[in-house]
């Protein structure tokens, strides 16, 4: 499960069209996070004279209230009032001290476009709304077992998270789970009671925060010396003008997951993460009636502290039929992250999708101090996969992927003609010999019902039909709709069983309306073609569910791959952990009355368990696992926690998909799946501070580094491919490479630690290839990795392993043969005039030959109007091929010269209806498929240097429920003979192989409000172009960012 992202929807929004319609934009108000110039307290380290540095020590709980932190904090109020006094007129919506320094707010086009030229602004992004992205888990990690993690003291307690604390960035916590219970009965079983017995002690001095009254919370009742901490924000929730749903309460409380006959409820999400984490030993796990053990936490004895930011609203365009969606919106998870580091949590989970392709994004950035304040953020990687969609990229947090445990519970399905299925599921009510009908034949008039939908069917799609169904098993088919919205579909059609066939994306077992058992797809096929075959006569049954363990880990397809695609030569994601099939407390259904009751206190609703998949399910147990480890070592910095999880891993097993996105390779797993017992004790660590993510942040950043003086003091890193990770990924080899790397002993005596390493098609020599290292020692060491016979733009996969003879610290080492030429992808500008610097690095030596293109203004097209309809990447694909337009579907035939450097076509709000989503793709003649498909209408598409022919630029417009969407579509094509803008690019006469190149790019004279494209293509010694780097100008209003976000419907946290 994984949040992901939104753009804001403001229902002021005004239609409008083309650059003239551009200035009219200003008077619509819109929510921004401003980032301004000086290090906000936790990351302070000095410099204003008369402040002291407030940034804590290594090891050392960041204090909020004390007196360095508190006149440090007046300093920047005072500062942030003069920026505010310039936007009198704003509405501010949250204020940032602690890991952000700046505000979010209500902001005009005209008051960006101020905020951006004023010196004390470092930087301006749109508020973004994201969405989501166990019983034995803790048997599977080792946990459990003799010498395990648990069985060992520390402090003189055992290793189970003791007085170390969670911060849940979330959906909210139900707080009558007895996972967040204070107290045990008789027999040890955490209880509410209060006659039973306090298993814990007041909350720990370090943390100060507390519990927000709210809609059926009262901190009186529902907070205790477990949950210590429970708070909501929904500034940036309520300026989205979305109205909450019903089910929802305005309070840390989380959102129920029940319907009202007209939108069903998305509520759970943080309940079960914050169970997964830190819930309580000894709490039976119940699902559809069936116990199905006692589950746990992976730092049982932790408190656990909850800020909810993810919120439940009406959307009656939701393509799986729920009318309902939850987003998370980035400006309240900013005031959540500041939050939680002033309350002095020690680890944060993070089980939100988050930026593909920058580490300048608010909540990355927030994050960033938030470690340098010594709590450990752990993120989910994104549930996109088996594509390369890795989210949250940044070096400073743990990104984790999504894989299998051993623990599988099954159930048998067995056909008339004696074929049994076995598939995923918790069915404990048997149903016997029954009829059997497939979904496709039982729809309302003939038509197609064979996703069933309870209710608001896709296009294309019909209910099911009550005199076909009644009595009856139903083959429903996975895809588009939740899974438990299937088997309502069947019951509320008087079916009594469903058989759910899978589309190739994993089978889940899950508490459902009717028995259900979860086939594979190939199952799923035979199973149709029996019910087809015999007709009315086709019968099935369904038996209860029992254990069946498997080989694991295994890789989730769903879970998102890499390269990382804002830095390829930072690994995401970081390793991987039990992410499918996972048992843990969420929210129960509850009926509208029920919610009423609950909010105004007059109800104590139950509990509720349910099994969710997701890289939302794995990063808490990685949150978890490193609250164990903070505990056993409390001065080590969240990057020594980082770096033991990652070379105490081990690989997964192989899951047999094709290429890049296969399970065995680092963009799948990372270093590899996390073994808690080996992470406690790793020998070295590959460590980082302040002083390396400056420098990383000064090459990639720069504008974000405050002071800017920092680059200078601490200086720039030469290439990223040298920040001190736990991984080597080197993204262009020029013949040779050499990285730099540093390892700290962490062991308590004098250690020796030889180098093996191997990367096929290069000689990879390690120097010194033998360290010795006293006990928290420092070394430096060299890894150079020379062409062999590695294909040029192929990337290959190997490690590096320091042994004492006891300890293994493995990392991955990737490396690709750079092409003769390599240099930056894009480049942004936002002036009418300006000038940008960039390197360009060859592999050759010689003169190297260029061409330009540009500046060319966008090509507006003519007003589009088409029906929603929800359709898939694939079959917009499949729609485009056909080259017919559609009344969803709308085909631009485009044809591209030879000579061309640059094509973009783009897609923009403004030009729609406020809450239209559009998405966008470009066909090419040679197969190449691109594609947008955000959230909203903010799209792109782009192809630098393409071969000439004949496109198809196709838009679809995406949804449910909706008569109609406007788009106009922008298109530049943009050759060498295309001249403008004054463009200029200046490059050296010679070039040396295998160093970088300065290369200017400026222009002048551009009109304002405009959106302008060019390129530079640069070639090797034979004229062949290997590099081209596009320069995209917006000017004026055109260069006020909008809010772009994945699409969550087709990606949500649990896979569906």
């Amino acid at each position: 499960m994984t949040f992901k992202v939104r753009p804001i929807a403001i229902a002021a929004a005004i239609l409008l069209s083309g650059a003239a319609n551009l200035s009219l934009a200003q008077e619509v108000r819109r929510p921004y996070i401003v980032q301004l110039q000086a290090e906000p307290a936790a990351s302070y380290k000095g410099g204003v004279a008369g402040l002291a540095a407030t940034q804590p020590a290594p090891g050392t709980a960041f204090d909020y209230h004390s007196a360095p932190v508190q006149e440090y904090v007046k300093y920047l109020g005072a500062n942030k009032g003069a920026v505010l006094a310039t936007i009198s007129n704003a509405t501010i919506l949250a204020d940032y001290e602690v890991v952000l320094n700046g505000f979010a707010a209500m902001l005009t086009d005209a008051e960006v476009l101020a905020l951006k030229n004023n010196a004390a602004v470092t930087d301006v992004q749109a508020d973004a709304a994201r969405s989501f992205d166990t019983v034995t888990t803790r048997d599977f990690l080792g946990l459990t077992k003799t010498g395990g993690l648990w069985s060992q003291y520390a402090g003189g307690s055992l290793v189970k998270g003791e007085n170390m604390v969670v911060g849940i960035v979330d959906s909210g916590i139900w707080p009558e789970s007895p996972s967040f219970a204070d107290r045990v009965d008789g027999n040890g079983k955490p209880t509410f009671d209060q006659s039973g017995t306090l298993a814990y002690t007041s909350p720990p001095a370090t943390f100060t925060g507390s519990c927000m009254a709210g809609e059926g919370f009262d901190p009186a009742i529902h907070c205790n010396n477990k949950l210590i901490g429970a708070k909501f924000f929904n500034a940036g929730f309520r300026a989205s003008g979305q109205t909450l749903n019903w089910s929802d309460f305005v309070s840390p409380r989380d959102s129920n997951i029940g319907t009202d006959g007209n939108s069903t409820g998305h509520g759970g999400h943080g309940s079960h993460t914050a169970t997964t984490a830190a819930g309580n030993e000894g709490v039976t796990a119940v699902l559809g009636g069936a116990p199905l053990g006692e589950a746990s936490g992976m730092a049982p004895r932790a408190r656990v502290a909850a800020y909810k930011v993810c919120w439940t609203y009406d959307n009656p365009a939701e393509p799986d039929g729920t009318r309902a969606t939850n987003s998370c919106f980035n400006s309240d998870a900013v005031s959540a992250i500041d939050a939680a580091v002033r309350d002095g949590v020690n680890v944060i989970n993070y089980s939100i999708s988050g930026s593909q392709t920058s580490s300048a994004d608010p909540v990355e950035q927030a994050f960033y101090r938030a470690s340098l304040a010594n709590v450990f953020v752990a993120a989910s990687a994104g549930n996109s996969g088996p594509g390369n969609a890795v989210a949250h990229i940044s070096p400073w947090l743990t990104t984790v992927a999504a894989s299998t445990h051993d623990r599988y519970y099954v159930a048998d399905a067995t056909l008339g003609n004696g074929a049994k299925y076995t598939g995923a599921s918790v069915n404990s009510t048997p149903v016997p010999s029954t009829p059997l009908i497939r979904a496709e034949d039982a729809g309302l008039g003939g038509g197609n019902a064979n996703l069933c939908f309870s209710g608001s069917p896709a296009a294309g799609q019909v209910m099911l039909d009550p005199a076909k169904v009644t009595g009856k098993i139903v083959i429903c088919t996975r895809g588009n709709n939740a899974r438990v919205d299937k088997s309502l579909a069947v019951l509320n059609a008087g079916g009594i069983g469903m058989i759910l066939a899978d589309n190739n994306s994993g089978l889940v077992g899950e508490v459902h309306s009717v028995p259900t058992v979860h086939i594979n797809q190939a199952d799923g096929a035979a199973a149709k073609a029996y019910a087809v075959a015999q007709g009315a006569a086709a019968r099935a049954a369904i038996g209860t569910y029992y254990n069946q363990p498997k080989p694991a880990p295994l890789m989730a397809s769903f879970s998102s791959r890499g390269p990382n695609m804002g830095d390829p030569n930072i690994l995401k994601p970081d390793l991987t952990a039990p992410g499918v099939d996972i048992i843990a407390s969420v929210t129960p259904a509850l009926t509208p009355a029920e919610h009423d009751a609950v909010a105004s206190g007059g109800l104590v609703p139950m509990p509720a368990y349910a099994s969710y998949q997701g890289t939302s399910m794995s990063s808490p147990h990685v949150a978890g696992i490193a609250l164990l480890i903070r505990q056993a070592h409390p001065t080590w910095s969240p990057a020594a926690v980082k770096s033991a999880l990652m070379t105490t891993g081990y690989s997964t097993l192989n899951d047999g998909v094709a290429g890049a996105s296969n399970g065995l390779l680092p963009w799948s797993q990372g270093a590899g799946h996390i073994d808690p017992n080996k992470a406690i004790d790793p020998g070295l660590v590959y460590d980082a501070s302040k002083a390396d993510y400056v420098q990383y942040m000064c090459k990639v950043n720069r504008t974000l580094v405050t002071p800017a003086s920092d680059c200078t003091t601490y200086g720039i890193l030469d290439e990223t491919y040298n920040l001190n990770l736990p991984s080597i990924t080197v993204a262009a080899v020029q013949g040779a490479t050499t990285v730099r790397r540093s390892v700290t002993n962490v062991g308590s005596s004098t250690a020796t630690y030889t180098a093996s390493a191997t990367v096929p098609g290069f000689s990879t020599v390690v120097t010194p290839a033998t360290l010795t290292l006293a006990p928290g020692a420092t070394a430096n060491f060299t890894v150079r990795l020379t062409n062999a016979n590695a294909a040029a733009n192929v990337w290959n996969f190997g490690s590096l392993t320091w042994t004492d003879g006891t300890r293994n610290v493995k990392i991955p080492v990737s490396a690709r043969l750079g092409l003769a030429v390599t240099s930056p992808g894009d480049i942004i500008g936002d002036k009418v005039s300006g000038s940008k610097l960039f390197t360009v690095r060859t592999g050759y030596s010689g003169v190297m030959p260029y061409a330009k293109g540009g500046l060319k203004p966008a090509t507006v097209g003519e007003q589009v109007t088409l029906s929603a309809r929800a359709l898939s990447s694939a079959d917009l694909r499949i729609a485009c091929a056909a080259g017919v337009s559609t009344a969803s579907v709308r085909v631009y035939p485009v044809t591209i010269p030879a000579g061309t450097v640059v094509t973009r076509f783009a897609l923009y709000q403004q030009d729609s209806n406020p809450g239209d989503d559009h998405d966008l793709g470009m066909l090419s003649p040679d197969g190449t498929w691109t594609y947008s498909g955000n959230d909203g209408t903010n799209e792109s598409v782009q192809r630098a240097s393409p071969p000439a022919g004949n496109y198809r630029v196709c838009t679809v417009a995406y949804g449910s429920n909706v008569a109609a969407m406007r788009h106009s579509l922008h298109s530049w094509v943009v050759t060498r003979n295309d001249v403008g803008g004054k463009f200029v690019v200046a490059a050296p006469g010679k070039v040396v192989a295998g160093t970088n190149t300065p290369v200017g790019m400026s222009w002048s004279g551009l009109e304002l409000n405009q959106r302008y494209l060019g390129a530079a293509e640069f070639m090797d010694a034979n004229g062949t172009v290997r590099a081209t780097t596009v320069l995209r100008v917006e000017t004026g209003l055109a260069s006020v960012p909008r809010a772009q976000a994945e699409k969550a419907g087709l990606k949500a946290a649990v896979a569906k």
